[in-house]
């Protein structure tokens, strides 16, 4: 449909306020994650020459770390009018070649593209956006292109399919819980120490683990996006944020618009029946039988979630970590365990349900990690029969790396756990407690919080130094 020109131009302007004076008014109130500064290298990098694709889900901090890189390349001496935005949710850029948006906001101040910074927030809504991408980072080599989408399965496909060499995907996870406990200011009741594990590990302790678990408790609730995480007393009802703004707007916005969903509310049902499921064994009848969908939808319906970035699924071995031929069972973990809140309203640590929200959330820990191959072990052999809720593998299936069992108890039995080790010649293991902490030879005792704010801790710090190495 035929607009004025000057409708198009009104909000381009609008979008790119620094252009006046070079400031983005709400800059200075989001506090950087440690995740933006992996992703402004990326933004500065000349060579080589490629766009990048900054992925993850809804309300994450997408949009602002963004903001944030435009900000700081403006500090860093790039003309504020070389800088432009576009959020391509906005229904007056639907179905607008990229290649006229720029051309129109470069015609507006009157610059060259040469030596210019575009970012496109939520691209996906952009129909075969990688080609237009990709034709952009090739004509022009002295230009920047930064996108963003919430589709990050979706996003990635496309990018390694027709993006191979010009783009460099980058991953934003859900608000980490070290990032929830750094960034609120709650780490001065933790102390460093060091533990045996596959040699000397750097770990914490607290002085006051119950205080130091109810912070866990809050971030299972409501930590995992930064705008209800870091404001949680300015936020009013933060479970119907979570519902409208992030689960209902991907369920009925973003997954119709990228498979061309009919049924929302079928895919919707489904969804509860896993969010409530989050850290259980399921296998395709059971869950057939609870959504009444068949085994074709069910696979259908997750390889959506799973691109949405809603559920992340893991996969079974047996007890000598080797792969079924055919696929019964798996696991289903939300990526974000407060999206449980958005669901079914805050939960407590007396809820029956709490300790499959506490696995799901270490387990959320781990997102960044998908080039690792994490699965889960179950076994059954007559009588004898077993699981161990987390373990890494080799990329050859021959070897396991280590291997952890969630419990939210102070009496963890390891019978399981220590049967997987000795058939696979692991020296020690993991068991997570609610507050204990004991370090044996052949045995970590640690608490959730401690093993959660750990393992994200420490993901955080290798980032940084991959960054300066």
């Amino acid at each position: 449909m035929a607009f004025d020109k000057t409708i198009l131009t009104g909000r381009i302007i609008d979008d790119n306020t620094w252009w006046d004076d070079g400031r983005i008014p709400f800059y200075d109130e989001f506090s950087k994650r440690r995740y933006y500064r992996g992703f402004y290298e990326l933004v500065t990098q000349k060579f080589p020459h490629r766009a990048v694709v900054l992925m993850g889900p809804r309300r994450i901090g997408k949009t602002v770390i963004m903001y944030q890189a435009i900000q700081d390349l403006i500090d860093s001496g790039i003309s504020p009018k070389n800088i432009f935005y576009f959020s391509l949710d906005t229904p007056i850029y639907t179905n607008m070649p990229l290649e006229e948006l720029i051309n129109d906001g470069l015609s507006i101040n009157d610059v060259k593209l040469e030596e210019s910074y575009f970012f496109f927030d939520e691209i996906q809504y952009l129909k075969d956006w990688e080609i237009h991408l990709k034709s952009l980072v090739d004509k022009n080599r002295k230009s920047k292109f930064i996108a963003s989408g919430s589709a990050a399965a979706a996003l990635r496909m496309k990018s390694i399919e027709s993006g191979a060499g010009r783009f460099t995907d980058y991953f934003l996870p859900p608000l980490t819980f070290s990032e929830y406990i750094d960034l609120n200011g709650y780490n001065d009741i933790l102390k460093e120490t060091e533990v045996d594990f596959n040699g000397p590990r750097r770990f914490y302790k607290c002085n006051d683990i119950e205080k130091f678990n109810n912070h866990f408790i809050d971030y299972i609730n409501f930590g995992g996006f930064p705008e209800i995480a870091l404001n949680s007393e300015k936020v009013k009802n933060p479970e119907r944020v979570i519902q409208k703004d992030i689960t209902d707007k991907v369920i009925m916005k973003d997954l119709p618009g990228l498979f061309g969903i009919e049924n929302t509310l079928e895919l919707q049902q489904f969804f509860n029946v896993l969010s409530y499921r989050t850290g259980e064994i399921l296998d395709y009848k059971k869950v057939s039988q609870e959504t009444k969908t068949d085994n074709k939808t069910i696979k259908k319906y997750i390889k959506y979630l799973e691109a949405a970035f809603l559920i992340k699924v893991l996969h079974r071995v047996d007890i000598s970590a080797k792969r079924f031929k055919n696929i019964t069972q798996f696991k289903v973990y939300l990526t974000n365990p407060s999206l449980y809140t958005g669901l079914f309203g805050r939960i407590k640590d007396i809820d029956e349900r709490f300790p499959h929200l506490v696995e799901t959330a270490v387990y959320a820990q781990y997102l960044h990690r998908e080039h690792e191959f994490l699965r889960y072990a179950n076994w059954k052999s007559g009588k004898d029969e077993g699981e161990v809720d987390l373990i890494q593998v080799s990329n050859n299936f021959q070897d396991v790396q280590w291997a952890v069992e969630f419990k939210w108890s102070d009496s963890p039995k390891a019978g399981k756990l220590k049967q997987f080790m000795s058939k696979n010649n692991l020296r020690k293991g993991v068991i997570t407690s609610k507050t204990k902490f004991e370090d044996y030879d052949d045995l970590l005792i640690v608490p959730n919080s401690i093993y959660a704010y750990v393992v994200s801790k420490n993901a955080l710090d290798k980032l940084d130094e991959e960054i300066l190495y």
